[in-house]
C-alpha cells in the first residue's frame, strides 16, 4: 500500500523512541538493542493485549492521541511500522 502523505521525520524519530523506551516497561522483560528494525510480534511475542497498553502508554509519553479504529496486527509487524502507523493517525488536537 502506497502513502500518499509524507510523514514528519522528526514525528517518526519522536515516536520510534518512545515505542523503544516503552517496551520494556510494557513487555515486562528487556529489551536491549531495540530499533526501528524490532520485530515487535516474532522477536518480543507482542500480543493484543500488551499492543494496546503500548498504545495507551505512547499517547502518554508523547502527549498526543492516536486513532486506532484502523489497528491491525499488520502495523505491530516491527517498531517502524507502528510509528508509521502512529505518525500518520495522530488525531489533531482540539
Amino acid at each position: 500500500m502506497e502513502t500518499t502523505t509524507q510523514l514528519d521525520p522528526a514525528m517518526r524519530q519522536r515516536v520510534i523512541d518512545g515505542i523503544c523506551e516503552l517496551l520494556p516497561r510494557v513487555l515486562k522483560t528487556p529489551t536491549p538493542g531495540a530499533s526501528a528494525d524490532t520485530a515487535l510480534l516474532d522477536e518480543l511475542g507482542m500480543n493484543s493485549t500488551r499492543g494496546l497498553e503500548l498504545m495507551l502508554e505512547l499517547e502518554e509519553l508523547l502527549e498526543i492521541e492516536i486513532s486506532v479504529e484502523d489497528l491491525d496486527r499488520d502495523h505491530f509487524a516491527t517498531v517502524a511500522t507502528l510509528a508509521d502507523y502512529v505518525v500518520a493517525n495522530v488525531l489533531a488536537a482540539e
